[in-house]
């Protein structure tokens, strides 16, 4: 066998090689040509072709690393099943970042986006959404706020739960219906009314008047705390709201202080007097400059004061306590009661005011008339 025939054979060696001797016949010719004859391979082909998958060899490497995805709140809580990923160490992956009402991701432990280790752990915290908040207000009966309002936060679909002021003056009248419930995505507003302890029942919003029938001492509040001056007698009042204590004893508020319903008679039909109406003042301030006079307000911690359009007129604004105003203007009247004119031409008793030092320009704020 020569060299060719041999390299042949060791490439493809299902290739067998065989020399057969010829019939002699009478054309026998001494010298016999030798030719290779291709015999059957056991599977009954002589030549069997490479297929597909044998020229190109498979490359699928199965997975060596795993990722094990959680998702939890902040309180420990399991929002999800976790997430599996599984893949060939060195390769990039991608995980889930799922939503949930209510939440957003506060934060991602061990977070890498390749395959490293054989197992690993990724765990999403997640943090519920903060909420609008509630506001607390609490009122008496004349609307004014007892304690700075109270606000409440915390995160959507929570609940939460308000609570009545603890007074030994005041107690609960009435509360709105959402005093308790859950944060949601609007402010909610809880509204608180009060009323003294003392008050067994009111009539609130009157517009009857009254007249005095003798000097009657009044009070800051019913039975509470006396002004020194006295009412008065046939003055005509305002009465704007009628209460009776515990005690049984029925009380009038004429604006920012209280009388005894004794001594007064009611009036069913009053005209307002005119300014030129009024009593001639026995006295005037001598200086009318806006600014010339401070003061403050002198009535109850954390209460409001109405002044009025003129010394025994109308309701007009209301003035805080410890508030600082201007006086422009002052009147004595003939009653001998003082009455000062503020700069936005409200008017006050000088019992509801504590005088500031004066200026060096404004040493004697009222004089008499000659």
């Amino acid at each position: 066998m020569n060299f060719l025939k041999r390299l042949k054979t060791f490439f493809n060696p299902q290739q067998q090689v065989a020399t057969v001797q010829l019939p002699l016949g009478e054309h026998y010719q001494p010298i016999a040509r030798r030719r290779p004859i291709l015999l059957p391979s056991p599977t009954g082909k002589a030549y069997l072709p490479m297929t597909r998958r044998s020229l190109h060899p498979s490359t699928q490497v199965q997975p060596d690393s795993f990722v094990i995805v959680f998702y939890f709140s902040e309180a420990g809580e399991q929002l999800a099943q976790p997430q599996i990923v599984s893949g060939v160490r060195g390769r990039a992956f991608n995980i889930s970042m799922h939503q949930f009402k209510n939440y957003y991701v506060s934060r991602i432990e061990n977070y890498h986006g390749y395959f490293v280790y054989p197992r690993a752990i990724i765990q999403l915290i997640y943090a519920r959404q903060p909420a609008a908040p509630v506001i607390v207000f609490h009122f008496d009966e004349a609307h004014h706020l007892l304690v700075a309002p109270e606000y409440i936060v915390g995160q959507l679909g929570q609940p939460y739960e308000t609570h009545f002021l603890d007074s030994q003056r005041y107690r609960v009248q009435h509360v709105t219906t959402n005093q308790s419930g859950r944060f949601g995505t609007k402010a909610q507003i809880v509204t608180y009314s009060y009323r003294l302890r003392q008050i067994r029942w009111a009539n609130r919003y009157l517009t009857g008047f009254i007249r005095l029938t003798a000097d009657v001492v009044s009070y800051r509040e019913p039975g509470i705390d006396p002004l020194a001056e006295k009412l008065p007698i046939n003055t005509i009042w305002r009465v704007y709201q009628k209460v009776q204590t515990a005690e049984r004893q029925t009380w009038y508020d004429l604006g920012g202080q209280w009388i005894s319903t004794a001594n007064t008679t009611r009036v069913d039909y009053y005209q307002q007097p005119q300014p030129q109406r009024l009593v001639a003042p026995l006295f005037q301030q001598a200086a009318v400059i806006p600014g010339s006079r401070r003061a403050a307000v002198d009535f109850v911690p954390h209460r409001s004061l109405r002044t009025w359009t003129q010394p025994y007129g109308d309701a007009a604004n209301y003035l805080q306590h410890g508030q600082i105003v201007n006086i422009i203007h002052g009147l004595i009247l003939s009653n001998n009661s003082v009455w000062y004119e503020l700069e936005d031409h409200t008017w006050l008793e000088e019992h509801y005011l504590r005088l500031l030092s004066a200026g060096q320009n404004f040493t004697a704020p009222i004089k008499r008339l000659h």
